[in-house]
């Protein structure tokens, strides 16, 4: 019999603190935020892997399945791995400095009293469920560790590791390396991540410290979807939008958020029952390739640009010509200086302080981290059978990551519960893509 959200039992069994292995040096004591770090608000970005039970005997320990040495083992590869990603590890010391004073990250040790294929197989509100640490995921502003950790332990032996990063320290980008280093530490002890936390010597801030912006994420309404592209049906829609807009190679992550943007668009105005409203796509883009020469991809910090897409009639949301505009506008970003020019950043200060200001558009929200798939992290028992994020971090907005083949794209996309109802069957988004009922 399926176990309802509300029926879950959860209880935590341990908390501690996880402190680096190795002292932070002292000319690394003052972590000195950049102009684009102050900019955003202090949102937790969570991320969440959920693992079958880990079989017996991997990289020479004979009870792995003990779930008390997988316990042991993570909590010890994440100290090797906070020592490298010593920001993590301190505390806010003003709006524009993390003090770095290896005060650690707190790990929870939860148990779920349940198979894990409920969880997997059924919706659920993570809170609830303690997957995560209540009300942290996406939240504005929290006085304890920029990092928190937490392992759930199921009834089946089956595991989630479930971790909320600080947006101070980095984007991400920064969060995808870190994971990825984590678990490679975890694989192998022996392994030393040597990630560059590029601070405010990019980026400077040009005026003092800015005031980070409070955020109202406004969920109360809303609902959180998943959409999965196969690498097949991208392919098909990849070379006919190529073939329509001029545009050479569009990529998967361009493709599958102008669909997504123009089906929530539809949504929102047969849902109220009007004509079409001028609507705005603000696309966040990673700008270590930007760069000249390019910047590394284990370079932490919010390496973040933004560009925008607006639609005022119909005619301007065919695919097409959205792609076309998207890879206009990002030529244009990509030629600008981001060193030498800060407007952009400045925009998006603007738009971070108030995503929801009353304007002639409606706003939505895409992060494309298509080149990112969690289904890759291994810490040594195997790849995850799922990887999710919960919803948010505020409404109209679009998640992008890599699927379990690497080439497909798995979508999460948040909105107000009303408009859902109208985007989820819309027949042009199902033409390419398949709903993902369960988490």
């Amino acid at each position: 019999m399926a176990i309802a959200p509300s029926q879950l039992v959860s209880s935590i069994t341990e908390k501690l603190i996880v402190k680096p292995s190795f002292p932070t040096p002292s000319p690394l004591k003052y972590h000195k935020l950049s102009f684009i770090d102050q900019s955003l608000s202090h949102l937790y970005i969570p991320l969440v892997f959920f693992y079958s039970k880990p079989p017996q005997d991997v990289n020479n320990i004979s009870s792995i399945h003990d779930l008390d040495q997988v316990a042991h083992k993570l909590q010890n590869s994440l100290a090797t791995t906070l020592s490298a990603y010593y920001p993590y590890a301190g505390s806010m010391k003003d709006s524009a400095t993390i003090e770095c004073n290896d005060r650690g990250i707190e790990f929870f040790n939860v148990r779920i009293k349940c198979p894990m294929s409920e969880m997997l197989n059924k919706p659920h509100d993570y809170a609830e469920a303690n997957i995560f640490m209540k009300d942290l995921p996406w939240k504005n502003s929290f006085d304890g560790s920029l990092l928190v950790a937490q392992l759930s332990r199921f009834d089946c032996g089956g595991i989630a590791i479930s971790v909320c990063l600080s947006h101070k320290v980095g984007d991400g980008g920064s969060v995808a390396s870190f994971f990825y280093d984590w678990a490679k530490v975890t694989r192998n002890p022996n392994r030393i991540p040597r990630p560059h936390f590029i601070g405010d010597t990019f980026f400077p801030t040009p005026n003092g410290p800015l005031t980070a912006p409070l955020i109202d994420s406004k969920l109360e309404k809303c609902v959180h979807k998943k959409f999965h592209f196969s690498a097949s049906k991208l392919q098909g829609l990849r070379a006919k939008i190529a073939a329509e807009a001029g545009v050479k190679n569009p990529t998967r992550g361009e493709v599958v958020s102008a669909l997504l943007f123009k089906c929530a668009t539809k949504a929102a105005s047969k849902i109220n029952n009007t004509s079409f409203r001028p609507s705005k796509l603000v696309n966040y883009v990673d700008i270590r390739p930007m760069t000249t020469p390019p910047l590394s991809r284990n370079i932490i910090g919010n390496l973040l640009n933004i560009t925008f897409t607006s639609a005022s009639n119909y005619e301007e949301m065919k695919l097409p010509k959205l792609v076309r505009e998207f890879r206009k506008e990002f030529e244009l970003a990509f030629k600008k200086d981001p060193v030498e020019h800060n407007a952009l950043i400045l925009k998006l200060h603007e738009t971070m302080e108030s995503p929801y200001a009353i304007d002639e558009f409606d706003t939505y929200f895409c992060s494309n981290m298509c080149k990112f798939s969690g289904y890759s992290i291994d810490f040594g028992w195997g790849k995850p059978e799922r990887v999710c994020a919960p919803m948010g971090p505020f409404k109209n907005f679009f998640i992008l990551s890599a699927d379990q083949s690497v080439d497909g794209v798995e979508a999460m996309v948040t909105l107000e519960e009303q408009h859902m109802l109208a985007f989820e069957f819309d027949e042009e988004l199902l033409e390419f893509a398949s709903p993902i009922s369960s988490f």
